[in-house]
């Protein structure tokens, strides 16, 4: 799972974009998330795949 910093998240049609940078310092665009929600500290952005992303606060 990816950890992406300095995020923002738009909404572009029915789901969420989220833009931000990850560990390495690339930025990362992630596309089609249906939620975020809470964990362990984190936000999660789950996308339309199931793929789990890690947010940082």
């Amino acid at each position: 799972m990816h950890t992406l910093s300095n995020w923002k998240a738009k909404r572009a049609g029915g789901r969420i974009t989220i833009y931000g940078v990850d560990e390495n310092g690339i930025s990362t665009k992630i596309v089609g998330v249906d939620r975020i929600e809470p964990s362990a500290g984190f936000c999660i952005a789950t996308d339309k795949d199931g793929a789990a992303h890690r947010l940082a606060v």
